[in-house]
């Protein structure tokens, strides 16, 4: 059997084609077969893997050769320090995302919103990450897809937070029915051209249903943003995650729907990634 500094050795090499980070995800794969940490990776190199240990870690090996997301292969990712289920109905967390996070934590400081509504929730990561925050919040998570509902159902579980949210399965805001201080969405947003230029590991095994916005990727901004005055709280926050083009459209849009203090945020790749707005009343 392979030493587990072989096994990484050899992992990485065998995924160089499919993977722009073979080492980490060879790594990753390992640490998921071993079930241990990187750490322990590292300082024991030299012992030997069990042949059942070889023969899972060469069929996740094999699975990512053929594209396969190394977070669908072992079925969860991590996600502001939290670990989410993940499966073929649900988009992998990404770290971009953290900054519609990370700006929905700041409104509910800045603001003292109680009630939040995260739209299109997916996985949960989101709304379960905000939960998981504050335990004054009262989140609301919405999907239009039973399944990936399901997944936050059970990642609000697996986190500790299932008292604390609650589901409601709903197109948009078509079964939603109270007001919320605030709003945060990653909606669908990728245009008909830029689905055909994605990455085989996107393509081919995300769900396109959190994928395509339209034939302009904005659809699903359009009718939130024109809808969700009606479900926002005098002086709630709607925020956003965008595609690194469309800060301009977005914040012309929600300004167009009554939206005031509208500004975009960027990620750590200094590229456009948040837009948030207050609806403020006219005075």
């Amino acid at each position: 059997m392979n030493s587990i500094r072989e096994a990484l050795r050899e992992g990485a090499a065998r995924i160089s084609k499919a993977s722009c980070t073979p080492v980490l995800d060879a790594r990753v794969l390992l640490k998921y077969v071993l079930k241990k940490e990187d750490t322990y990776l590292f300082v024991h190199g030299d012992e030997r893997i069990s042949k059942e240990e070889q023969d899972l870690y060469e069929l996740f090996l094999q699975k990512r050769e053929q594209g396969m997301p190394v977070a669908y292969i072992i079925g969860s990712k991590e996600f502001m320090g939290l670990e989410f289920k993940v499966n073929e109905h649900t988009l992998i967390p990404r770290p971009d995302t953290e900054i519609a996070v990370m700006e929905a934590l700041e409104a509910i400081r800045s603001h003292g919103y109680k009630k939040v509504l995260d739209l299109c929730c997916g996985s949960g990561a989101i709304g379960l990450s905000i939960a998981a925050s504050f335990e004054f919040t009262n989140v609301t998570l919405s999907d239009i897809n039973k399944e990936a509902l399901d997944v936050a159902n059970e990642n609000a579980v697996r986190l500790g937070l299932k008292q604390r949210v609650q589901f409601v399965l709903s197109d948009l805001f078509s079964n939603i029915e109270e007001p919320f201080d605030l709003i945060v969405s990653n909606p669908p947003y990728i245009s008909g051209e830029d689905m055909e230029k994605l990455d085989k590991t996107v393509r081919e095994y995300e769900p396109h249903l959190a994928l395509y916005g339209g034939d302009s990727g904005l659809d699903f901004y359009r009718s939130i943003t024109q809808q969700a005055p009606r479900y926002l709280r005098e002086n709630g926050m709607l925020i956003f995650e965008i595609g690194y083009d469309q800060s301009s459209e977005v914040e012309k849009m929600m300004k167009e729907y009554g939206f005031k203090n509208v500004h975009t945020v960027k990620d750590f790749s200094g590229l456009s990634r948040v837009v948030s707005g207050l609806l403020i009343p006219e005075t």
